[in-house]
């Protein structure tokens, strides 16, 4: 797959992952499945959602580390400030050859564009929040997102992001 296919099919899940709505019982509902799907596949991930800047679910897995959380952090960061996932970041830097610094001027200890935190979209188009995880490989991390929110809409399953 190219990267323009690639990109592409990021821009598709967006469109297709959204919420009718979304709150706490939710937001409960998708870290335990990120979480029990995690444990199926033997990953040690940090799990964070957050909506309106409020952390309504954080998990640590059995192996994670602080480092897996600050990664959270810096992934999350960077979707709430473009409001794509961070792996559709990391392959639209790779297209236009920069990096995030160079493009937006953002520090890379605050920002990273690797896989594993999708933005939380409404069908209405608003952006509310984000799904982070952290602990796994990133295109691991990215896939498990975007294979538990596909599974919480009861949408048919996705083409996953291949291998590079």
């Amino acid at each position: 797959m190219t990267l323009e296919q690639q990109i592409a099919l990021c821009e598709s899940h967006r469109a297709t992952l959204r919420f009718p709505a979304f709150d706490y019982a939710d937001a409960w509902t998708l870290g335990n499945a990120l979480y029990q799907a995690a444990l199926r596949r033997d990953y040690a991930l940090a799990i964070e959602i957050r909506v309106n800047q409020l952390c309504l679910f954080s998990a640590l897995m059995p192996g994670a580390t602080a480092e897996n959380v600050d990664w959270v952090r810096r992934k999350r960061n960077l979707v709430d400030f473009l409001g794509i996932s961070s792996w559709a970041a990391g392959l639209m830097l790779q297209s236009r050859g920069t990096t995030l610094s160079e493009r937006y001027g953002v520090n890379a200890r605050d920002y990273a564009a690797f896989g594993g935190s999708y933005p939380l979209y409404l069908t209405s188009g608003c952006l509310i929040g984000t799904v982070t995880v952290s602990g796994a490989p990133q295109r691991d991390d990215h896939n498990l997102v975007l294979t538990t929110l596909a599974q919480r809409l009861n949408v048919a399953p996705l083409t996953l992001v291949p291998p590079i």
